[in-house]
Order: structure tokens, then C-alpha cells, then sequence
């Protein structure tokens, strides 16, 4: 069985907890839902043929989709910056990591683009 993350400080990634900037795409504590893009889908190629799907997601986060939960968390350079850039001006991260706490207390983090802003659809 894996670790289970229960405390932010049991993160084995480099992250932090307290920022503010406005092109971030969730801020600490927004409340976050799993998007099915988590989930292996097949596709029909140009030549007609059927290909199943794969993800590089494990079942574990996959599980969670439609789930919602709390941003705990989010990844960082180790200048503290969420995104930034190395020598040279190569891009030191990719893919901005935020990580959630769902009800049961679990944390699991998430590419930014698995996750939307959870809302309230009872209107």
C-alpha cells in the first residue's frame, strides 16, 4: 500500500502553502472537483480504428473524480516560486501541482488541469 497523506507536512514534494498571486488558477482553500479527464478514454483514429485509452494517472486519483475537496497546497521551485525559470531560460517546472484534501482527510495532488472549481449546481 502507498503513503496516505494526511498533513501537508507529510509531502514529500517541494510545496507551500500560503500564496496570493492572480494567475494562479485556484488559491488556498478553494474547493476543487475531480475532472473525468483523470480517466483513460478511447479514440477513434483517421484511419477508423478503435483505441482504448490510457492515463498516467493512477487508479487511486481516478477514483476521485466528481469528488470534491479543499487546495491545501501547491508545488514550487525551490526559490519558492510556483513557476519560474533556470539557467539558461529553460522552464524549470511544467505543470503547476495542486494538492487536495478531500473529506476523509487524504491529500492527493493534482495536475491543474484535472481539477475545475467546484460549484454549487442546486442553483
Amino acid at each position: 500500500m502507498s503513503v496516505v497523506y494526511k498533513n501537508v507536512e507529510d509531502i514529500k514534494a517541494r510545496v507551500k502553502t500560503d500564496w496570493s498571486h492572480g494567475n494562479h488558477k485556484f488559491k488556498p482553500g478553494a474547493f476543487v472537483e475531480v475532472s473525468n479527464h483523470v480517466i483513460p478514454r478511447g479514440w477513434v483514429t483517421a484511419a477508423g480504428d478503435l483505441h482504448e485509452g490510457t492515463s498516467y494517472v493512477s487508479q487511486r486519483k481516478q477514483r476521485r473524480v466528481g469528488r470534491v475537496g479543499e487546495v491545501v497546497a501547491v508545488s514550487c521551485t525551490p526559490s519558492g516560486k510556483v513557476r519560474g525559470r533556470a539557467e539558461g531560460g529553460f522552464c524549470e517546472r511544467m505543470y503547476t501541482r495542486y494538492y487536495v484534501q478531500f473529506r476523509d482527510n487524504v491529500i492527493l495532488g493534482y495536475d491543474s488541469h484535472h481539477l475545475n472549481n467546484a460549484r454549487n449546481y442546486r442553483g
